[in-house]
């Protein structure tokens, strides 16, 4: 593991509830990570370019200073499907990490994450870049 690899990816999860809060019709496409810093692709139609990103880190820097527990059952498939989206979670898989930044957002993923929302630190945003038709790469890090 990554040293800063559990705080950017619980971050990761923190923007891309944001994102879908703000924005109709987006789909959370892939991310990746690196030592310092992380990507997170965007699906949409709107130019995600126009956006306010100081308001958006604001807003991830907000839940984040909340120090909300992260938790992390791990769920037989059907049980699972009734908390959180399995959509990308190949039909192969019959135990899932459901990631649970409580009260706040649920989604299935496998790589680590901090255990509360405090250890992330400062978060922000590098850029967003238009890398396709209809996708759009947020750039991130983690101080």
């Amino acid at each position: 593991m990554k040293p800063n690899e559990g705080r950017l990816q619980t971050s990761e999860h923190i923007l891309a509830k944001i994102l879908e809060g703000r924005l109709e019709g987006i789909t959370v496409g892939i991310s990746k990570f690196k030592e310092e810093s992380g990507l997170l692709e965007i699906i949409s139609t709107a130019d995600l370019r126009a956006l306010d990103l100081k308001e958006i880190e604001s807003e991830v820097n907000n839940i984040i200073s909340k120090g909300l527990p992260v938790n992390k059952p791990v769920m037989d498939r059907a049980e699972a499907e009734k908390v959180a989206d399995l959509g990308k979670v190949p039909a192969s898989v019959a135990r899932v990490t459901i990631i649970d930044i409580e009260g706040f957002d649920k989604r299935p993923c496998r790589d680590p994450h901090a255990s509360n929302t405090s250890e992330i630190g400062h978060f922000k945003i590098l850029g967003v870049e238009k890398v396709g038709a209809d996708r759009y790469r947020f750039v991130f890090l983690v101080e």
